[in-house]
């Protein structure tokens, strides 16, 4: 894969890391704000596996909302840690985002093909809804994987930079 130089054409990767860092604390508070504002109903869950009642007792629990909730303070930690990494010049503290990273790309990518394909095959008349979550969930994976590939040239650079060692960076480095 080619390295990217800039994020967005204007900044560099590493302040393109830090952004990406940013946003995915700030999304992952907002969202978990968001799943114990909204009234239980009218989340759905659903386990494929077992009986529907059991998922509704899953549900009645608060299970879903709070499996998720752990997952999303978890990427709090890795985002905080690539933080962390940028600020002190450590590629293998940034390691855990870029293996995060690529795992939640494909995830998403299964999910939203999962959910559209659901929709247009539903004997309702869902149609326009599951092309809303089609092109927009492609769209947002579209951004998702340049944010990756912004975070993961800057991990690169980080750990190529550590390979020269110290006596060998440019003196501006330093």
């Amino acid at each position: 894969m080619k390295r990217l130089q800039k994020c967005c054409c204007c900044a560099s990767t590493r302040t393109g890391t830090l952004i990406t860092a940013t946003l995915g604390i700030i999304l992952s508070i907002a969202t978990i704000i968001l799943i114990w504002a909204v009234k239980q109903h009218r989340i759905a869950f659903s386990t494929f596996i077992f009986d529907e009642e059991f998922d509704r007792t899953l549900t009645r629990n608060n299970v879903p909302r709070i499996v998720l909730t752990v997952n999303l303070c978890f990427t709090i930690l890795i985002c905080t840690l690539l933080i962390v990494a940028v600020q002190k010049r450590r590629s293998w503290l940034m390691l855990p985002w870029v293996v995060l990273g690529i795992v939640l790309a494909v995830g998403l990518l299964i999910s939203v093909l999962h959910t559209s394909i659901t929709y247009y095959l539903d004997k309702d008349d869902y149609v326009i809804l599951a092309t809303i979550i089609l092109i927009g969930g492609l769209l947002y994976l579209c951004l998702y994987l340049y944010l990756w590939a912004v975070v993961f040239s800057h991990y690169l650079d980080t750990r190529d930079e550590e390979e020269r060692g110290r006596y060998r960076k440019a003196p501006y480095r330093r």
